[in-house]
Protein backbone atom coordinates (compact mmCIF):
# COMPACT_ATOMS: atom_id res chain seq x y z
CA UNK A 1 0.00 0.00 0.00
CA UNK A 2 2.82 2.93 0.95
CA UNK A 3 4.90 1.94 -2.37
CA UNK A 4 1.34 2.53 -4.03
CA UNK A 5 0.35 5.55 -2.20
CA UNK A 6 4.47 7.38 -2.81
CA UNK A 7 4.25 6.71 -6.42
CA UNK A 8 0.35 7.56 -7.27
CA UNK A 9 0.58 11.19 -5.75
CA UNK A 10 3.01 12.56 -8.51
CA UNK A 11 0.41 12.69 -10.96
CA UNK A 12 -1.76 14.77 -8.76
CA UNK A 13 -2.83 18.15 -10.66
CA UNK A 14 -4.81 21.18 -9.88
CA UNK A 15 -3.83 24.67 -8.60
CA UNK A 16 -6.21 23.82 -5.47
CA UNK A 17 -5.86 26.84 -2.87
CA UNK A 18 -2.03 28.00 -1.70
CA UNK A 19 -3.07 30.60 0.94
CA UNK A 20 -3.11 30.37 4.84
CA UNK A 21 -4.10 26.40 6.14
CA UNK A 22 -4.97 25.97 2.26
CA UNK A 23 -1.54 24.37 1.86
CA UNK A 24 -2.52 21.70 4.83
CA UNK A 25 -5.77 21.26 3.59
CA UNK A 26 -4.38 20.48 0.29
CA UNK A 27 -1.49 17.84 1.25
CA UNK A 28 -4.11 16.10 3.74
CA UNK A 29 -6.52 16.05 0.57
CA UNK A 30 -3.57 14.65 -1.71
CA UNK A 31 -3.40 12.01 0.98
CA UNK A 32 -6.77 11.13 0.66
CA UNK A 33 -6.63 11.11 -2.98
CA UNK A 34 -3.36 8.81 -3.02
CA UNK A 35 -5.21 6.71 -0.81
CA UNK A 36 -8.14 6.12 -2.34
CA UNK A 37 -6.28 5.88 -6.17
CA UNK A 38 -4.25 2.60 -4.18
CA UNK A 39 -7.32 1.27 -2.99
CA UNK A 40 -9.22 1.30 -6.39
CA UNK A 41 -6.25 -0.22 -7.78
CA UNK A 42 -6.13 -3.13 -4.85
CA UNK A 43 -9.97 -3.03 -6.19
CA UNK A 44 -9.62 -3.65 -9.31
CA UNK A 45 -6.32 -6.30 -9.40
CA UNK A 46 -8.42 -8.58 -6.55
CA UNK A 47 -11.87 -8.19 -8.21
CA UNK A 48 -12.04 -11.71 -8.88
CA UNK A 49 -11.59 -12.57 -5.17
CA UNK A 50 -13.77 -10.07 -4.21
CA UNK A 51 -17.06 -11.43 -6.03
CA UNK A 52 -16.01 -15.11 -7.37
CA UNK A 53 -14.70 -16.85 -10.83
CA UNK A 54 -18.02 -17.35 -12.09
CA UNK A 55 -18.42 -13.49 -13.02
CA UNK A 56 -18.45 -12.46 -16.20
CA UNK A 57 -16.16 -9.38 -15.70
CA UNK A 58 -13.18 -10.91 -14.74
CA UNK A 59 -9.63 -8.79 -13.12
CA UNK A 60 -8.84 -5.26 -13.80
CA UNK A 61 -13.01 -4.07 -12.94
CA UNK A 62 -13.64 -1.19 -11.39
CA UNK A 63 -17.02 -0.11 -9.49
CA UNK A 64 -19.87 2.55 -11.14
CA UNK A 65 -19.54 6.22 -9.62
CA UNK A 66 -22.23 6.70 -6.63
CA UNK A 67 -24.82 8.90 -6.81
CA UNK A 68 -24.92 10.32 -3.11
CA UNK A 69 -22.04 10.98 -1.02
CA UNK A 70 -20.56 7.68 0.36
CA UNK A 71 -23.18 5.69 -1.05
CA UNK A 72 -23.14 2.64 -3.32
CA UNK A 73 -21.94 2.25 -6.67
CA UNK A 74 -24.33 2.62 -9.59
CA UNK A 75 -25.64 -0.89 -10.75
CA UNK A 76 -24.29 0.21 -14.16
CA UNK A 77 -22.81 3.02 -15.55
CA UNK A 78 -21.73 5.03 -19.22
CA UNK A 79 -18.12 6.15 -19.97
CA UNK A 80 -19.08 9.57 -19.43
CA UNK A 81 -20.52 8.90 -16.35
CA UNK A 82 -19.21 11.01 -13.41
CA UNK A 83 -20.65 10.84 -9.55
CA UNK A 84 -19.52 10.51 -6.18
CA UNK A 85 -16.22 7.92 -5.05
CA UNK A 86 -18.85 4.65 -3.69
CA UNK A 87 -18.63 2.90 -0.98
CA UNK A 88 -18.09 -0.86 -1.81
CA UNK A 89 -18.49 -3.75 0.31
CA UNK A 90 -17.67 -7.46 -0.84
CA UNK A 91 -19.56 -10.24 -1.91
CA UNK A 92 -19.65 -11.12 1.96
CA UNK A 93 -21.11 -8.10 3.20
CA UNK A 94 -17.53 -6.88 4.47
CA UNK A 95 -16.67 -2.77 3.38
CA UNK A 96 -13.47 -2.36 1.08
CA UNK A 97 -11.41 0.57 2.60
CA UNK A 98 -11.71 2.63 -0.84
CA UNK A 99 -13.05 5.93 0.23
CA UNK A 100 -11.98 5.96 4.36
CA UNK A 101 -9.37 8.75 4.54
CA UNK A 102 -12.20 10.78 2.18
CA UNK A 103 -14.60 10.07 4.78
CA UNK A 104 -12.57 10.63 7.92
CA UNK A 105 -11.56 14.41 6.48
CA UNK A 106 -15.36 14.70 5.22
CA UNK A 107 -13.85 15.48 1.73
CA UNK A 108 -15.98 14.57 -1.38
CA UNK A 109 -14.24 13.19 -4.29
CA UNK A 110 -16.11 13.03 -7.46
CA UNK A 111 -14.84 10.01 -9.65
CA UNK A 112 -14.95 8.59 -13.15
CA UNK A 113 -14.10 5.24 -14.82
CA UNK A 114 -13.70 4.16 -18.57
CA UNK A 115 -16.03 2.33 -20.26
CA UNK A 116 -13.44 -0.52 -20.76
CA UNK A 117 -12.47 -1.44 -16.76
CA UNK A 118 -16.25 -0.28 -15.34
CA UNK A 119 -17.49 -3.64 -13.45
CA UNK A 120 -21.36 -3.17 -15.27
CA UNK A 121 -21.73 -3.73 -18.43
CA UNK A 122 -18.58 -5.81 -18.55
CA UNK A 123 -19.26 -7.51 -22.06
CA UNK A 124 -16.37 -6.02 -23.19
CA UNK A 125 -12.82 -8.35 -23.42
CA UNK A 126 -10.33 -6.49 -21.01
CA UNK A 127 -6.85 -7.86 -21.46
CA UNK A 128 -3.37 -6.25 -22.19
CA UNK A 129 -4.37 -4.87 -25.68
CA UNK A 130 -7.60 -3.87 -25.18
CA UNK A 131 -7.78 0.30 -24.97
CA UNK A 132 -10.26 1.40 -26.62
CA UNK A 133 -12.45 3.24 -24.37
CA UNK A 134 -10.42 4.90 -21.90
CA UNK A 135 -10.56 8.40 -20.46
CA UNK A 136 -7.74 11.35 -21.13
CA UNK A 137 -6.85 13.73 -19.05
CA UNK A 138 -5.19 16.97 -20.68
CA UNK A 139 -2.88 15.22 -23.15
CA UNK A 140 -2.99 11.75 -21.38
CA UNK A 141 -4.90 9.57 -23.10
CA UNK A 142 -4.64 5.86 -21.28
CA UNK A 143 -6.83 6.97 -18.01
CA UNK A 144 -8.40 3.84 -16.45
CA UNK A 145 -10.19 6.30 -13.75
CA UNK A 146 -9.82 9.81 -12.97
CA UNK A 147 -10.92 11.46 -8.95
CA UNK A 148 -11.52 14.80 -8.77
CA UNK A 149 -11.75 16.54 -5.68
CA UNK A 150 -13.81 20.29 -5.80
CA UNK A 151 -12.08 23.01 -4.62
CA UNK A 152 -13.63 26.04 -2.67
CA UNK A 153 -17.31 27.14 -5.00
CA UNK A 154 -16.77 29.44 -7.68
CA UNK A 155 -18.74 30.84 -10.18
CA UNK A 156 -21.90 31.19 -8.19
CA UNK A 157 -22.10 27.22 -7.94
CA UNK A 158 -24.68 26.64 -5.50
CA UNK A 159 -23.58 23.64 -3.51
CA UNK A 160 -26.90 22.92 -1.34
CA UNK A 161 -29.22 22.33 -4.10
CA UNK A 162 -31.00 19.30 -4.98
CA UNK A 163 -30.66 17.39 -6.64
CA UNK A 164 -26.67 17.35 -6.68
CA UNK A 165 -25.76 18.79 -10.27
CA UNK A 166 -21.56 18.39 -11.31
CA UNK A 167 -21.76 22.18 -12.00
CA UNK A 168 -21.85 23.13 -8.61
CA UNK A 169 -18.69 21.10 -8.09
CA UNK A 170 -16.32 20.98 -10.94
CA UNK A 171 -15.55 23.34 -13.86
CA UNK A 172 -14.73 23.52 -17.37
CA UNK A 173 -13.83 20.08 -18.40
CA UNK A 174 -14.42 18.45 -15.54
CA UNK A 175 -17.89 18.98 -16.05
CA UNK A 176 -19.06 18.81 -18.90
CA UNK A 177 -19.88 15.20 -19.13
CA UNK A 178 -17.80 13.95 -21.94
CA UNK A 179 -14.56 11.65 -21.70
CA UNK A 180 -11.90 14.60 -21.47
CA UNK A 181 -10.61 15.90 -17.75
CA UNK A 182 -8.22 18.81 -17.13
CA UNK A 183 -5.72 19.23 -14.36
CA UNK A 184 -5.87 22.72 -14.81
CA UNK A 185 -9.95 23.56 -14.69
CA UNK A 186 -10.66 25.87 -12.42
CA UNK A 187 -9.23 24.79 -8.60
CA UNK A 188 -10.50 21.19 -8.94
CA UNK A 189 -7.47 18.74 -7.85
CA UNK A 190 -7.30 15.76 -10.56
CA UNK A 191 -5.58 12.44 -9.73
CA UNK A 192 -6.09 9.90 -12.72
CA UNK A 193 -5.34 6.44 -12.63
CA UNK A 194 -2.90 5.26 -15.76
CA UNK A 195 -3.41 2.39 -17.33
CA UNK A 196 0.53 2.00 -17.81
CA UNK A 197 -0.01 1.67 -13.89
CA UNK A 198 -2.48 -0.79 -13.11
CA UNK A 199 -2.05 -2.97 -16.16
CA UNK A 200 1.20 -5.01 -15.31
CA UNK A 201 -0.84 -5.57 -12.05
CA UNK A 202 -3.49 -6.95 -13.46
CA UNK A 203 -1.56 -9.36 -15.69
CA UNK A 204 0.66 -10.52 -12.77
CA UNK A 205 -2.45 -11.36 -11.20
CA UNK A 206 -3.85 -13.32 -14.49
CA UNK A 207 -0.52 -15.34 -13.98
CA UNK A 208 -1.24 -16.46 -10.06
CA UNK A 209 -4.30 -17.37 -11.17
CA UNK A 210 -3.34 -19.56 -14.25
CA UNK A 211 -0.84 -20.95 -11.84
CA UNK A 212 -3.15 -21.57 -9.25
CA UNK A 213 -5.13 -23.17 -11.54
CA UNK A 214 -2.10 -25.22 -12.89
CA UNK A 215 -1.27 -26.99 -9.59
CA UNK A 216 -4.76 -27.81 -9.15
CA UNK A 217 -4.67 -29.54 -12.42
CA UNK A 218 -1.78 -31.73 -11.24
CA UNK A 219 -2.83 -32.07 -7.66
CA UNK A 220 -5.74 -34.24 -9.69
CA UNK A 221 -4.43 -36.15 -12.43
CA UNK A 222 -0.25 -35.75 -11.69
CA UNK A 223 1.05 -34.53 -14.50
CA UNK A 224 0.64 -31.08 -16.17
CA UNK A 225 -1.53 -30.48 -19.57
CA UNK A 226 0.01 -30.11 -23.35
CA UNK A 227 0.36 -27.05 -24.66
CA UNK A 228 -1.57 -25.27 -27.58
CA UNK A 229 -0.10 -23.57 -30.60
CA UNK A 230 0.60 -19.93 -29.74
CA UNK A 231 -1.07 -17.93 -31.30
CA UNK A 232 -3.43 -20.55 -32.10
CA UNK A 233 -7.17 -18.93 -32.30
CA UNK A 234 -8.81 -22.82 -31.82
CA UNK A 235 -6.29 -23.32 -28.70
CA UNK A 236 -7.16 -26.66 -29.19
CA UNK A 237 -4.34 -29.08 -27.35
CA UNK A 238 -1.23 -30.59 -29.09
CA UNK A 239 -0.12 -33.85 -27.88
CA UNK A 240 3.43 -34.05 -26.96
CA UNK A 241 3.54 -29.96 -27.77
CA UNK A 242 5.75 -28.84 -24.53
CA UNK A 243 5.38 -24.56 -25.07
CA UNK A 244 2.64 -22.53 -26.36
CA UNK A 245 -0.19 -21.30 -25.19
CA UNK A 246 -2.73 -22.82 -22.17
CA UNK A 247 -4.84 -24.95 -24.43
CA UNK A 248 -8.52 -24.47 -23.46
CA UNK A 249 -9.84 -26.89 -26.29
CA UNK A 250 -9.58 -31.02 -26.01
CA UNK A 251 -7.86 -31.12 -29.84
CA UNK A 252 -5.66 -34.07 -29.97
CA UNK A 253 -4.86 -34.98 -26.80
CA UNK A 254 -6.11 -37.69 -24.42
CA UNK A 255 -4.92 -35.73 -21.45
CA UNK A 256 -7.59 -33.17 -20.64
CA UNK A 257 -6.88 -29.74 -21.72
CA UNK A 258 -6.45 -26.96 -19.50
CA UNK A 259 -9.55 -25.41 -20.38
CA UNK A 260 -11.86 -28.16 -20.18
CA UNK A 261 -10.48 -28.53 -16.01
CA UNK A 262 -13.13 -28.40 -13.68
CA UNK A 263 -12.38 -28.40 -9.67
CA UNK A 264 -13.24 -27.38 -6.43
CA UNK A 265 -10.74 -24.33 -6.96
CA UNK A 266 -13.09 -22.79 -9.72
CA UNK A 267 -16.63 -22.44 -8.00
CA UNK A 268 -19.84 -24.15 -9.04
CA UNK A 269 -16.98 -26.49 -10.87
CA UNK A 270 -17.22 -24.21 -13.87
CA UNK A 271 -15.11 -25.16 -16.75
CA UNK A 272 -11.83 -22.47 -17.44
CA UNK A 273 -13.26 -21.74 -20.82
CA UNK A 274 -16.50 -20.51 -19.48
CA UNK A 275 -15.59 -17.47 -17.11
CA UNK A 276 -13.61 -14.67 -17.89
CA UNK A 277 -10.09 -15.88 -18.02
CA UNK A 278 -11.48 -17.28 -21.69
CA UNK A 279 -14.27 -14.36 -22.36
CA UNK A 280 -11.30 -12.19 -22.30
CA UNK A 281 -9.40 -13.91 -23.96
CA UNK A 282 -6.41 -14.19 -21.37
CA UNK A 283 -4.83 -17.48 -22.75
CA UNK A 284 -3.62 -15.47 -25.85
CA UNK A 285 -1.16 -12.85 -23.77
CA UNK A 286 0.49 -16.05 -21.49
CA UNK A 287 3.56 -18.30 -22.80
CA UNK A 288 2.99 -21.91 -21.49
CA UNK A 289 6.33 -24.06 -20.80
CA UNK A 290 6.45 -27.14 -18.78
CA UNK A 291 8.84 -29.70 -18.35
CA UNK A 292 9.30 -32.94 -20.63
CA UNK A 293 9.47 -35.00 -17.01
CA UNK A 294 5.82 -33.39 -15.86
CA UNK A 295 3.45 -34.14 -18.61
CA UNK A 296 1.00 -37.04 -19.33
CA UNK A 297 3.13 -38.87 -21.58
CA UNK A 298 6.25 -39.23 -19.35
CA UNK A 299 6.73 -42.43 -17.34
CA UNK A 300 5.08 -42.08 -13.94
CA UNK A 301 6.64 -40.72 -10.69
CA UNK A 302 9.17 -38.64 -12.52
CA UNK A 303 7.63 -35.59 -11.54
CA UNK A 304 6.24 -35.49 -7.70
CA UNK A 305 8.93 -34.05 -5.87
CA UNK A 306 10.78 -37.56 -4.57
CA UNK A 307 14.09 -38.23 -5.93
CA UNK A 308 13.07 -36.76 -9.48
CA UNK A 309 15.54 -36.22 -12.52
CA UNK A 310 17.30 -33.02 -13.02
CA UNK A 311 14.63 -30.98 -15.03
CA UNK A 312 15.68 -29.67 -18.09
CA UNK A 313 13.56 -26.26 -17.63
CA UNK A 314 15.43 -24.52 -15.89
CA UNK A 315 15.32 -20.20 -14.60
CA UNK A 316 18.15 -18.82 -13.95
CA UNK A 317 19.65 -21.77 -13.31
CA UNK A 318 17.31 -23.20 -11.19
CA UNK A 319 15.25 -26.37 -12.11
CA UNK A 320 11.21 -25.42 -12.63
CA UNK A 321 8.24 -27.88 -13.60
CA UNK A 322 6.41 -25.01 -15.24
CA UNK A 323 7.26 -20.99 -16.52
CA UNK A 324 4.55 -18.84 -17.20
CA UNK A 325 4.88 -15.49 -19.17
CA UNK A 326 2.37 -12.66 -19.52
CA UNK A 327 3.65 -11.65 -22.96
CA UNK A 328 2.14 -8.18 -22.36
CA UNK A 329 1.30 -5.17 -25.09
CA UNK A 330 2.53 -5.12 -28.01
CA UNK A 331 5.67 -3.00 -27.74
CA UNK A 332 8.83 -2.20 -29.61
CA UNK A 333 11.68 -4.46 -28.96
CA UNK A 334 14.87 -5.76 -29.74
CA UNK A 335 14.17 -9.38 -31.06
CA UNK A 336 11.58 -7.94 -33.20
CA UNK A 337 13.39 -4.97 -34.27
CA UNK A 338 9.94 -3.02 -34.54
CA UNK A 339 6.58 -2.36 -33.31
CA UNK A 340 5.15 -6.30 -32.55
CA UNK A 341 2.49 -6.97 -35.11
CA UNK A 342 -0.23 -9.51 -33.82
CA UNK A 343 -2.61 -9.22 -35.87
CA UNK A 344 -0.27 -9.77 -39.12
CA UNK A 345 1.61 -12.62 -37.81
CA UNK A 346 0.06 -14.36 -34.65
CA UNK A 347 1.78 -17.22 -34.17
CA UNK A 348 5.55 -15.72 -34.20
CA UNK A 349 7.14 -15.47 -30.84
CA UNK A 350 8.57 -12.93 -31.63
CA UNK A 351 5.80 -10.31 -31.86
CA UNK A 352 4.66 -12.04 -28.38
CA UNK A 353 7.43 -12.29 -26.52
CA UNK A 354 10.22 -9.36 -25.41
CA UNK A 355 14.07 -11.42 -24.28
CA UNK A 356 15.81 -13.42 -25.74
CA UNK A 357 15.81 -15.91 -23.16
CA UNK A 358 12.93 -16.70 -24.39
CA UNK A 359 13.27 -16.89 -27.69
CA UNK A 360 16.44 -18.73 -28.73
CA UNK A 361 14.88 -22.40 -28.54
CA UNK A 362 16.53 -23.76 -25.22
CA UNK A 363 15.11 -24.77 -21.95
CA UNK A 364 17.13 -22.11 -20.11
CA UNK A 365 15.40 -19.12 -19.08
CA UNK A 366 16.05 -15.71 -17.45
CA UNK A 367 14.54 -13.36 -15.63
CA UNK A 368 13.09 -10.84 -18.00
CA UNK A 369 13.78 -6.94 -16.62
CA UNK A 370 10.72 -4.79 -17.10
CA UNK A 371 11.90 -1.67 -19.07
CA UNK A 372 10.79 0.04 -22.11
CA UNK A 373 12.04 -2.99 -24.52
CA UNK A 374 10.81 -5.77 -22.37
CA UNK A 375 7.11 -6.22 -20.78
CA UNK A 376 7.19 -9.86 -20.12
CA UNK A 377 6.77 -10.84 -16.56
CA UNK A 378 7.23 -14.08 -15.29
CA UNK A 379 5.90 -17.06 -12.64
CA UNK A 380 6.90 -20.04 -11.91
CA UNK A 381 5.98 -23.90 -10.49
CA UNK A 382 8.73 -25.33 -8.87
Amino acid sequence: MMALLGGTALFLMGSGNSRGNGIEQNKEQARAMAAAKAALIAYSVNYVDHYGHNIRGGVGRLPCPSRTRHGSPGLSCSGNSIGYLPTVWNRSGKRIEIDYLERFLGRDFWYAVSSEHRYNPSFNQLNSTSTDQLLAVDAIDDIVAVLIAPGNPVNQQDRATIPVSVVNYLEAENADGDTVFSGHAGNDQVLPIRRSEIMPLIERRVLGYARDWLIEYKREFGFYPYAAMFGDESGDCQSGLLSGALAMQQGACVELAFGEFSSAVVPRSRLLNEIWFATSDWPSFIYYRVDEHCVGGAAPGLCDGVNDPPHALTVEGNPVEVLLVSAGAPIVTIPSGSMQERSNDPGALVHYLDSESLLDGDSAYSFPRLSELSNDQFLVIE
